[in-house]
């Protein structure tokens, strides 16, 4: 006998049944292969397929990791945050083999904008710290060839408190600063050309972000608040070179400036700008992502 919900012979006859799953919206059985939903975990949840691609290229087997970078990334996409990502580095998986991974882009080519690290780091399951002395990542991610004066922004997420004059991302030919220069003294400062955001932070902990969204308009935030901002006009010049974590490349000659961080970091992003909104989801699904991995400041 047919049944519109049955607990008998669910195969074929009932619109969903608990049987083999081949002929049912959602099915029970063999849900990877024949679920209607697509990809899918043991309880039919959808993974999100960029998260998915990702997790496959970083050979993420930790559940609470694959569950963590399936909820960040759905939550950028809420947002309307992830089209404006060019590299995010999540930094999970505890090996230098998973960090170097673009969330944005999970394949292993420097087109892609994966991270090589070089000089002395150690890698955990709560991030990635240089040795603060010759340590740096690579992103091949080229300033004036991906982004605009105008329009950009770079974020990291610090586990450590160390306002030490050191240089956690840039790129400078010496004389003039880009946009994605971020460093640390006894202030947090965000230069972009000669524009420079320089204000008194209490410790380097949590969710830096400098972002430029016109040609008049630059902000600093700290975990998701504006701390300092400019609106004036200033030359924004971009380099034909590749931006580095954890040091700035010196474009006139490709190498490290020599002024290197000791910070963990648990996170980074480069992409277009971001408005006060968008800026204050970031953190909010960054901080999300660092609790449920158990690492956050």
């Amino acid at each position: 006998m047919a049944n519109s919900n049955g607990w008998g012979d669910g195969a074929a006859n009932n619109a969903i049944g608990w049987g083999q799953g081949a002929n049912n919206n959602i099915g029970w059985g063999k849900s990877h292969s024949l679920s209607s939903a697509g990809l899918t975990d043991i309880v039919g949840l959808t993974t999100d397929s960029d998260a998915q691609a990702f997790i496959t290229a970083a050979a993420i087997t930790d559940a609470t990791q694959q569950s963590a970078i399936d909820t960040l990334v759905k939550g950028l996409k809420t947002d309307g945050i992830w089209t404006k990502m060019k590299a995010i580095y999540p930094f999970v998986g505890g090996t230098a083999s998973t960090h170097k991974y673009n969330l944005k882009d999970p394949r292993d080519l420097d087109a892609a904008f994966r991270l090589v690290f070089n000089g002395g780091w150690t890698h955990s399951s709560t991030g990635a710290t240089p040795n603060g002395t010759n340590g740096y990542a690579n992103t091949y991610l080229n300033q004036s060839g991906n982004l605009t004066p105008s329009n950009n922004h770079i974020s990291l997420y610090s586990r450590s408190n160390n306002l030490a004059y050191q240089i956690d991302s840039g790129v400078t030919n010496n004389t003039s600063f880009s946009f994605s220069q971020l460093l640390f003294s006894t202030n947090a400062i965000f230069e972009n050309g000669s524009q420079v955001i320089n204000t008194s932070t209490p410790n380097s902990l949590g969710l830096f972000l400098g972002a430029s969204t016109s040609s008049t308009n630059s902000k600093l935030y700290k975990n998701g608040t504006s701390i300092a901002s400019s609106t004036t006009s200033q030359a924004r010049t971009m380099f034909n070179n590749n931006i580095y974590l954890a040091t700035t490349n010196v474009s006139t000659t490709n190498l490290p400036a020599g002024i290197y961080s000791a910070k963990q970091y648990a996170f980074s992003s480069i992409g277009d700008g971001l408005t006060d909104t968008e800026a204050s989801n970031l953190y909010s699904r960054v901080q999300q992502f660092q609790v449920s991995l158990s690492r956050n400041v």
